[in-house]
């Protein structure tokens, strides 16, 4: 099961990455970069890739006759995620560095737009905003590959997260009675 579970990881890590590619460039294509921004942050908080996992997880331990261990289930969502954290890594690296080089000053103009409204909304002093503004316009206006590589490493960390959280929901071993 060992090999299944990480032909499977890559498989589903694959699947999830092409969807999130579909969506970078889709939403690239298709509108403005208000558009982009905006869906793409709501896109950011939709765990597909969890659900999918989780899902297919299920499957797994359902075809393994209902049993499946952490470790194989961690095999299983680890890989897939660090496969869709590459593809992730690349696509962001392909669009903001190379097929569109400005967009990430024109997406770091709409975050400074939007922090400041969000700010006046919830009543942050003028000295605060300034301080902030100036701080998001201090930061670089081009993505380069250092920014995606420590980004990636980010993303393995809080993705090794999910995949323990997932692991201990389809982990189900045998059951070994009480011996009194």
């Amino acid at each position: 099961m060992e090999n299944n579970n990480i032909k499977q990881g890559l498989t589903y890590g694959i699947v999830g990455g092409l969807i999130f590619l579909v969506l970078l460039f889709g939403l690239w294509a298709v509108g403005s970069v208000e558009n982009f921004v905006a869906v793409t942050g709501v896109t950011t908080f939709i765990p597909y890739l969890f659900i999918i996992l989780l899902v297919l997880g299920f499957k797994l331990r359902k075809d393994n006759g209902g049993l499946y261990s952490f470790k194989e289930a961690l095999q299983f969502t680890f890989v897939a995620y660090v496969v869709f954290a590459l593809i992730e890594a690349v696509g962001n690296y392909t669009l903001f560095a190379l097929v569109d080089p400005d967009m990430t000053a024109k997406v770091m103009e709409i975050s400074i737009a939007k922090t400041l409204q969000m700010m006046e909304k919830f009543g942050a002093s003028e000295a605060q905003v300034e301080e902030t503004i100036k701080r998001m316009q201090a930061e670089p206006k081009i993505t380069s590959f250092k920014q995606v590589f420590l980004g990636l490493g980010l993303a393995i960390v809080f993705n090794f997260v999910k995949a323990l959280i997932l692991s201990v929901i389809i982990k189900k071993n045998e059951e070994v009675p009480d011996q009194i």
